[in-house]
C-alpha cells in the first residue's frame, strides 16, 4: 500500500524531540518496515534526530493548498493519512481531488487545548471547522477512548478506531544505562506543559528527599521548564538532588530511562483526560515501576507494574514515591512486570492496526 502521511502542524518538526515528533517518526517508519511505501509530507523538518525511515520525505506549506495538493498528488498514494492539526484542510481537499480516501489521525482535542492554553480566539468557529473536518474524512484513528468519544460527539457517522501510542521496546531494552550517582533515581521525561504536573512532582520530591536518599532527573522542555529551573536553582537541597537536563535527542532517552529506578507521570486532574502518553509506554519498556495518577487509561496501561495515587494529591504522590524508594524488592517485581507489559503493544502493533484501518477504508470507499 502506498501511503501519504501528512503532518501539517507547524509545531511538530519531524526531526524534533517532542513526543509528537517521536510519534510521527515512529509510526511512519513502522509502516514502511511492514512493507508499505510511505511518503511523509511535513511542514517542518527540524533537527536533533535522524529522519524517519520512509520512502520519501517532502516539505510542503500547509497554508498553500496548491503546494499540498501537488505534494499529495506527486506521491501517487492509495490513501492519505493525516495527523490532525488546526491547519488541516489542504490535504483533505487534495485527497478529494485525487479520488483517494482520507483518514485522519487525532491525537488531541486541539481546539479545546488551544483555547485553554494558547489563547485561541473564536472557539465556536474553530469547533465548527473541526466538526466539518471529522464529518468529511473517511475514517479517524484516535489514541484513546476519551478521544473516540470526543470525535463521535462531533460526527456520529465517521468510523473511528482507537490505536494507542507505543514504544520502541527492543531499542530501549538494549540501550546502555548511564551513571547517575548514588540514591534511588526518579525520572520524568517529556514536555513540561502545565498539565504534566512537574511542579507537583517537585513538591512531592521535596517531601520525600527530606528523609530519604533519592534523586530526581527531569528531561525535556516546554512552558514550565524555566520556572522549574528557577525553583531548583533557588533551593540548595533541590540543587544538589535534582538534574534538569533540558532537551535530549531521542536516541539518548533510552539510556537515561535504563538508568532510573522509578518513572513518574504526575499528570494533573482533568475531567477529559485524553492522553496516551509516550513517556509511560517508554517507562515500561525500560523496566521502570510507574507512579501515576488514577486518570484515563493509565491504570489499564500500567496495571500491576506501577503505583497509582489520587489525581492532584501531592501527599499521595509523595507517599507512592516513598513506598517504592523504601522497597527495592518491590521495585524489582514491578520492573519485571513493566517489561512484560511493554511487549503487549509496540510500534509494529500500532502500524498493523493502522494498516487494518486503511485497508478497511479502501475497501468500504470502493477505491483500489
Amino acid at each position: 500500500m502506498k501511503i501519504a502521511y501528512v503532518c501539517a502542524d507547524r509545531g511538530i518538526p519531524v526531526q524534533g524531540n517532542k513526543g509528537a515528533s517521536v510519534h510521527v517518526r515512529a509510526i511512519t517508519s513502522a509502516l514502511q518496515r511492514r512493507g508499505n511505501d510511505v511518503v511523509l509530507i511535513a511542514t517542518r523538518l527540524g533537527e536533533g534526530n535522524p529522519a524517519p525511515g520512509v520512502g520519501e520525505l517532502v516539505v510542503a506549506d500547509p497554508l498553500d493548498g496548491d503546494a499540498m495538493a501537488a505534494a499529495v498528488g506527486a506521491s501517487g498514494a492509495d490513501v492519505v493519512l493525516e495527523r490532525y492539526a488546526l491547519e488541516s484542510g489542504a490535504a483533505r481537499r487534495a485527497s478529494a481531488a485525487l479520488g483517494v480516501p482520507h483518514v485522519l489521525e487525532v491525537n488531541a482535542p486541539l481546539v479545546l487545548e488551544a483555547s485553554r492554553y494558547r489563547g485561541l480566539s473564536d472557539v465556536d468557529a474553530a469547533l465548527a471547522r473541526e466538526r466539518l473536518t471529522f464529518e468529511e474524512v473517511d475514517a479517524v484513528a484516535v489514541v484513546s477512548s476519551a478521544l473516540e468519544e470526543y470525535v463521535r460527539h462531533s460526527s456520529a457517522s465517521t468510523p473511528v478506531r482507537v490505536i494507542p501510542n507505543a514504544a520502541d521496546v527492543d531499542w530501549i531494552a538494549s540501550s546502555p544505562p548511564l551513571e547517575l550517582g548514588p540514591g534511588v533515581a526518579l525520572g520524568f521525561v517529556g514536555s513540561m506543559k502545565p498539565w504534566h504536573g512537574v511542579t507537583h512532582l517537585l513538591d512531592a520530591f521535596t517531601a520525600v528527599a527530606a528523609t530519604r536518599p533519592v534523586r530526581l532527573v527531569l528531561a525535556g522542555t516546554g512552558p514550565e521548564e524555566q520556572a522549574v529551573r528557577r525553583r531548583v536553582d533557588s533551593d540548595p537541597m533541590l540543587r544538589d538532588r535534582v538534574s534538569v537536563l533540558g532537551v535530549l535527542p531521542h536516541d539518548r532517552v533510552g539510556s537515561l530511562l535504563r538508568s532510573l529506578d522509578i518513572g513518574v507521570a504526575p499528570f494533573l486532574p482533568a475531567v477529559d483526560f485524553y492522553f496516551s502518553p509516550l513517556k509511560v509506554r517508554e517507562y515500561l519498556a525500560a523496566g521502570l515501576p510507574v507512579v501515576h495518577p488514577g486518570l484515563g487509561e493509565l491504570a489499564e496501561v500500567v496495571g500491576p507494574a506501577g503505583v497509582s495515587y489520587p489525581p492532584g494529591d501531592v501527599t499521595g504522590l509523595a507517599e507512592a514515591i516513598a513506598a517504592l524508594a523504601d522497597d527495592p524488592g518491590r521495585r524489582v517485581t514491578l520492573a519485571a512486570e513493566a517489561v512484560r507489559r511493554s511487549r503487549r503493544w509496540t510500534w509494529d502493533d500500532a502500524a498493523r492496526a493502522v494498516e487494518e484501518l486503511l485497508e478497511t477504508t479502501l475497501a468500504t470507499t470502493g477505491v483500489s
